[in-house]
């Protein structure tokens, strides 16, 4: 029993060392986002203020370069130190570029992004930005810091603040990724030295290098704030993660006690981090929502990770559903072509003057479309501009688990009598319109959603009407259904399976009519482990006798 003791005393000891660790590398803590009260909504920052600063008024910030940051990879240097060559100046950029962004290989695409940038013809740093935004992410400040240096005054606002944002996000990319190694012997008195000498000390610089960098990015403009939002929020969900597989020795580790005792105050030790995290995280998605941005990698990890983190609460769940196949974007024109490849923040910029129709916002859909396009309203739009108008707001929702855009999809479905995508279109926003106000808040219910989430009356008469597309809306209803169950009812599982064989029997994707498959026989399993667990007999019953 006393080795016991000494050993939980030893654990309890390296505990409070990580709890000191975490507190001092998060102090001062006033510019991270608040934790939400109990009901309320994570990441309800007030909107940028970045607006209220006159250009020319406005400072460059700093972009630290904190004790504990790794150096950037030397594959890095590649995409700064091309092979010198001509470049031939080019009669028409704008072409140039989307000709460009059509190269697969990344770093031969940056070489042809090079050259455009020394022969000019676009708006000053906007293809540094491009090129900081399109190479690894931890390249990004070896290309965005030394166009800034010194501050150019002709650049725009925006793109000056996305370069910082770009460097910025560089750096923190490039944070937690090696935790420090426990050397052989792998034992406890090691264990305990190699925490305060090393790992200790690779905790508080990694946690303050967070927050100096997160802090640099605060006031930046709503594109450049959000992409440094989303990279700190990974950077400390990283940290979380990494601590927790720190591994302890075979002696520690086998003893249960102690592994409980060491892993649950290693948990509460993390959650201020966690929590700061996903805050993060949530008001990085947020001004990414706002600025219309559809399919982002950047976008793509945030999700990840929040929904691993958070198991059960998966902000991708509505990925699932099935819409209408659109057509294969236009490149019939340069604007078509670069809608199509630019990420949404770029193509507001060259975009800006570009007549609003119906190929355009088909190619805008690839990545993003931008916040203009989205208060496009009316049936003077034309009928199928305004189809791909409600689909934007659906794809938005879809991404962000946003109700509003749901609800807005539905108020531009409204009038004429729809044609056939329209009427899914319509019935899928009337089913989504009542659910969570965005991530934030689905984060903090918990994992199931509130029943007004699934209103699927308008989805079941399509489902049962002669729409070509009845057995998506057959599947969409029996999905939403799945995300609000009651709790222990076979009878609803039983049901919802029947339901997703339908749509399997009707569905000619392959792909659409196995995932239907497949989840008609989870739902089955489910109820008969529903049923199995409800004829198991209490402990109390079992030990009374039959009368």
């Amino acid at each position: 029993m006393l080795g016991l003791r000494l050993v939980s005393n030893a654990m309890r000891f390296a505990i409070w060392l990580i709890l000191a660790s975490l507190t001092v590398a998060c102090a001062p803590r006033a510019a991270a986002p608040a934790k939400a009260p109990e009901g309320a909504t994570v990441a309800a920052a007030k909107p940028s203020d970045w607006k209220q600063v006159e250009p020319a008024k406005q400072k460059v910030p700093v972009v630290p370069e904190p004790a504990g940051l790794p150096s950037a990879d030397a594959a890095c240097a590649t995409f700064v130190a091309h092979p010198s060559r001509t470049c031939e100046p080019q009669s028409n950029p704008r072409e140039a570029l989307e000709h460009t962004l059509r190269v697969s290989d990344v770093l031969e695409r940056d070489d042809q992004l090079s050259c455009l940038e020394q022969t000019g013809g676009l708006p000053p740093g906007l293809l540094r930005a491009l090129r900081a935004e399109l190479a690894p992410t931890g390249c990004a400040d070896v290309l965005a810091l030394p166009y800034l240096e010194p501050r150019r005054p002709e650049l725009d606002r925006r793109v000056e603040d996305t370069l910082i944002g770009l460097a910025i996000a560089g750096r923190l990319n490039r944070l937690v990724q090696r935790v420090p190694a426990l050397p052989t012997p792998f034992d406890k008195p090691h264990f305990m030295d190699f925490f305060q000498s090393a790992l200790k000390p690779w905790i508080v610089s990694q946690a303050s290098a967070i927050r100096d960098l997160s802090l640099s990015g605060a006031r930046l403009s709503p594109y450049a704030k959000g992409i440094v939002a989303v990279e700190a929020g990974l950077a400390d969900m990283r940290f979380v993660s990494t601590v927790r597989r720190v591994p302890l020795p075979r002696e520690m580790q086998d003893d249960a006690e102690v592994r409980d005792v060491y892993y649950a105050a290693l948990d509460e030790a993390l959650e201020p981090r966690k929590a700061r995290g996903r805050d993060a995280a949530l008001v990085g998605l947020r001004e990414l929502a706002e600025l219309g941005v559809l399919h982002d990698p950047r976008v793509d990890r945030a999700r990840s990770l929040l929904s691993e983190i958070y198991s059960g609460r998966r902000i991708d769940a509505l990925d699932q559903l099935l819409l209408p196949t659109l057509p294969a974007p236009p490149h019939d024109t340069v604007d078509q072509g670069l809608a199509a490849e630019l990420p949404a923040f770029y193509a507001g910029i060259l975009l800006g003057e570009a007549k609003p129709d119906a190929a355009l916002l088909r190619a805008l859909l690839e990545r993003g479309v931008p916040p203009a396009w989205l208060r496009l309203e009316g049936p003077a739009s034309g009928a199928e501009l305004r189809d791909l108008l409600i689909r934007a707001f659906i794809e938005r929702g879809q991404r962000y688990f946003r109700a509003q855009d749901f609800a807005d999809a539905a108020r531009l479905a409204e009038g004429d009598k729809p044609d056939a995508d329209r009427a899914l279109y319509a019935a899928l926003a009337a089913a989504l319109a009542n659910g969570p106000r965005d991530a934030s808040e689905l984060l903090l219910r918990g994992p199931l959603l509130p029943s007004g989430a699934a209103q699927i009356q308008k989805l079941d008469a399509l489902a049962s009407s002669k729409n070509p597309h009845a057995a998506l809306a057959e599947f969409d209803a029996a999905y939403l259904l799945s995300l609000v169950p009651p709790q222990n009812d076979p009878k609803f599982w039983d049901q919802l399976s029947a339901r997703f064989a339908r749509a399997a029997r009707s569905l000619k994707a392959p792909a659409d009519k196995k995932s239907a498959q497949d989840l008609a026989a989870a739902a089955k399993d489910t109820a008969k482990s529903l049923r199995a667990s409800n004829a198991k007999p209490t402990a109390a019953n079992a030990a009374t006798p039959s009368p």
